[in-house]
């Protein structure tokens, strides 16, 4: 046994929780992880289970969960077949299913609360350059 005295581990702990401060080391564990499983269960029902025609090609970017869990603003792309129309159509066929995926994420994820949906369009997704023998033909 050595007789040097030991610091307590608490105070230990609190001096490098203090050193270490920024913007995500301030929310809480379970809220990333409620806010990733939220973003994958929405990408998945975008990639298989949407069938409105309008949402063919929209791919869901960014979710951001409010602190209280409450509301998501999910950030999706056009495709650049429809940079013409523009993200209104698009937005009008998100509000119509938005009832659909709210009800799917209630049933994927066993949420207590279900947060309402609001999508914000991010830009228009690039165009894939066609591979070799592929594309328009002159």
């Amino acid at each position: 046994m050595s007789s040097k005295p030991r610091r307590p581990r608490a105070s230990h702990r609190r001096a490098d929780a203090d050193s270490f401060s920024s913007e995500e080391a301030s929310i809480p564990a379970r809220h990333l992880r409620l806010q990733s499983s939220i973003f994958e269960e929405v990408s998945l029902l975008f990639r298989g289970e949407l069938s409105d025609p309008l949402l063919e090609g929209v791919t869901v970017t960014t979710l951001e969960l409010s602190p209280d869990g409450r509301h998501a603003r999910i950030g999706f792309t056009l495709p650049p077949e429809r940079q013409e129309s523009g993200p209104a159509p698009v937005e009008e066929a998100l509000a119509r299913a938005t009832g659909f995926i709210r009800s799917q994420l209630a049933l994927g994820l066993n949420l207590k609360r279900v947060p309402n949906l609001r999508f914000v369009c991010v830009g228009v997704a690039p165009r894939l350059l066609a591979t070799d023998g592929e594309g328009d033909e002159s």
